[in-house]
């Protein structure tokens, strides 16, 4: 529920800020509180007199995902699944889930074995490091960001768990100290984790050049706390109780005596705790406004790792907690080299950071509940109950209003309910540039493509610029173009020259412009091409008297294999 089925509370800020809108004279990027409050009096005149929200189809999924200035994206996994965009985030996610699950099934287990005895344990063993490994590996050509994140998380838990538990026969290497033996063989598997995360994907990783490969420090504009809170806000309260609670208790079965121990290292945790005063007041001086809450809580949540006597289920929620406020700072220090301001980097940590701080939420939610319920005096359990409810139906308002809100952004009204993703092309028309393009014959045209066409002969169609009607037959067929999309090509040819894919395109609109029949063909050898697409949307870009070629040289450069009115598909000879 927590990690994908609510989003964060940006649905309850899009409300208010659009009742404030209704108020006339409305500038929220310069207004105080005073005027925010007195804009919020006179939007609730009018919104109950019944003005509507200033909000069209769309708003509703898209604004939360973007609840910080300028260019970040605050993106969280329930808009993903919604906005249902194949990028990499959303197919890494059940990798990255499984990750984890190995790293708690590492815990379970213990490494409860004696060396050399009970090979099929150490066999089990072996074969869930080979799982890790795998899972590991597989991130680098899924999504690239999630490999460091995720491998440090994987090979800290994998360390603590050998060292922790690992048992040793006093006969194994009896002239080294057990200490050291235990941390030689620790250090080992971690190596053959590394190891083979890397081997496994190896004939990947030769092939594969990364765009950007650095960081830089961020000297642009950092996260204002409150749009940190709208994002952060349900899991930070949920966890900042559990911290509390399970400091409590610690402190309360901690007889005062024991604090005598740190009284020689009295001077030293003056030092440590000036330290952090600094570090948070410079933060805070040069613009990370979150540093006051974030520092704080990466520190209380360290000590609270290594607090004795805590179970292992505790303290890997802990770890989690810990990975993810730091991922959370970590984008206000540093960007990624070539990013476009700081867009990704925020996108791809704070998903990450998501994934940990949800999974933490729900399992402090669930061991606050019996102690909440049980040693809370009313008064606090039933204060907290109803701020928490608030909170959950918060982040709950997202669910109601983006599904429905998404469920209705349709190209057509008259699309039936279906799960096949090209069923709106049968009834729905594209506006191109003025031009009314009836899409039932690109679904036709593409569905006899899917049904006749063999192997992966590369096709040849108009290419548009981003976010336009274009490539349509290389994505619904999965057959490769002479270029993909302009902008995520070039991304991802970050390490090439960028006249590699721009050169295409302009090769594309010259092979459908030109009328030499010498061109022509060289285009289509160059590229080997097998099948010419000519479509409405084609129509619609380039001169007929260009297009007359076709049908000028039809059972001669080419021979046509498909017709349904204006929609030609071609087979080279």
């Amino acid at each position: 529920f927590a990690i994908i089925l609510i989003g964060n509370l940006g649905t309850v800020r899009q409300i208010w800020q659009g009742i404030m809108r209704l108020a006339p004279g409305v500038d929220l990027s310069t207004g105080s509180f005073i005027d925010r409050l007195r804009w919020t009096f006179q939007g609730m005149v009018q919104f109950i007199g019944g003005a509507t929200l200033p909000y069209g189809r769309g708003d509703w999924y898209w604004i939360p995902s973007r609840v910080y200035p300028n260019e970040p994206i605050t993106e969280f996994p329930l808009f993903t699944f919604l906005y249902a965009d194949l990028h990499a985030h959303l197919i890494s996610l059940s990798i990255t889930l499984l990750v984890i699950v190995c790293c708690i099934a590492f815990l379970k287990g213990r490494l409860q074995t004696e060396m050399p005895g009970k090979v099929i344990r150490w066999l089990q063993y072996g074969m869930a490091l080979f799982i890790t490994a795998l899972a590991l590996g597989a991130l680098k050509p899924t999504n690239t960001w999630d490999m460091p994140t995720y491998m440090i998380f994987a090979g800290m838990v994998l360390l603590y768990g050998a060292l922790r538990y690992l048992k040793i026969p006093n006969s194994f290497l009896k002239s080294y100290a057990p200490w050291l033996k235990r941390v030689g063989i620790a250090v080992l598997m971690l190596g053959a984790l590394l190891g083979l995360s890397f081997l496994l994907y190896l004939p990947f990783s030769r092939h594969f050049g990364a765009g950007y490969t650095a960081f830089d420090l961020w000297k642009g504009e950092h996260s204002p706390f409150w749009s940190y809170f709208t994002h952060w806000g349900l899991f930070l309260v949920v966890i900042f109780t559990w911290l509390y609670w399970e400091t409590h208790q610690w402190l309360a079965n901690t007889p005062a005596t024991a604090l005598k121990k740190f009284l020689p290292y009295r001077d030293l945790l003056w030092l440590g705790a000036a330290v952090v005063i600094i570090v948070v007041i410079v933060l805070l001086a040069i613009g990370i406004q979150i540093a006051w809450l974030v520092i704080p809580m990466i520190l209380w949540t360290g000590i609270l790792i290594l607090r004795p006597g805590i179970s292992d289920n505790k303290r890997l929620v802990l770890f989690m907690i810990l990975t993810g406020l730091r991922l959370t700072l970590a984008v206000e220090l540093v960007v990624l080299r070539g990013d476009i301001g700081r867009m990704n980097s925020v996108f791809k940590f704070y998903y990450q950071a998501w994934t940990m701080l949800s999974l933490s939420a729900a399992a402090s939610f669930t061991w606050l509940i019996p102690e909440i319920n049980n040693r809370w005096k009313e008064g606090w359990r039933i204060t907290w109950q109803l701020g928490m409810a608030c909170l959950v139906a918060s982040a709950f308002l997202f669910t109601m209003l983006a599904t429905t809100d998404k469920i209705t952004d349709r190209i057509s009204d008259h699309i039936p309910a279906s799960l096949d993703g090209m069923t709106y092309m049968q009834v729905s028309t594209y506006n191109d540039m003025g031009n009314d393009l009836d899409l039932s014959t690109d679904y036709r045209a593409i569905q006899w493509m899917q049904d006749n066409v063999k192997g992966s002969p590369v096709i040849v169609e108009a290419n548009t610029t981003e976010y336009r009607w274009g490539s349509r037959f290389t994505i619904y067929t999965g057959l490769p173009g002479v270029v993909g999309w302009n902008w995520h090509q070039r991304q991802q040819r970050a390490v090439t020259p960028q006249e590699w894919v721009t050169d295409r395109v302009a090769a594309i609109n010259d092979f459908y412009m030109t009328e030499d029949r010498q061109l022509t063909t060289q285009f289509l050898q160059r590229y080997n091409v097998k099948y010419i697409i000519v479509g409405k949307l084609e129509r619609s870009l380039y001169p007929a008297l260009s297009l007359a070629k076709f049908e000028l040289w039809n059972n001669d450069l080419w021979q046509d294999v498909y017709r349904d009115g204006d929609t030609v598909i071609y087979q080279v000879k």
